[in-house]
């Protein structure tokens, strides 16, 4: 699965709009989908609906698998995410910067 980044989607809202304000990656602070202000707005529709893409891909690999699946969630705004739904089972803000140091050691071994 590729898909654009919560901070690139985040970025592109701002760049390419003349008038929308550059927000921080939360929920809004009413935990609302619907937004009663501009910036809760964009709140709502950046993290609820990043929110339902996990939920929403999580299903579909599971579907495909044929059952349960192990959903490790990764990177530095992982927690924040994994506060909010119950798709993810662990938390591993530094398992890329594992993975590689993993590499290096082989190689450095081989």
């Amino acid at each position: 699965m590729i898909a654009p980044g919560i901070n690139l989607s985040v970025e592109a809202l701002f760049l390419a709009s003349a008038k929308l304000p550059k927000i921080a990656v939360e929920p809004p602070p009413s935990g609302r989908a619907i937004g009663r202000s501009t910036i809760e707005a964009m709140q709502s529709g950046i993290f609820w609906g990043y929110v339902g893409l996990i939920e929403g891909m999580v299903a579909r690999c599971r579907a495909e698998l044929g059952g349960r699946a192990t959903v490790i969630a990764t990177g530095g705004l992982s927690p924040l995410f994994d506060r909010h739904t119950d798709s993810i089972d662990h938390v591993d803000a530094d398992l890329t910067v594992k993975g590689l140091a993993a590499i290096y050691a082989r190689n450095v071994q081989a």
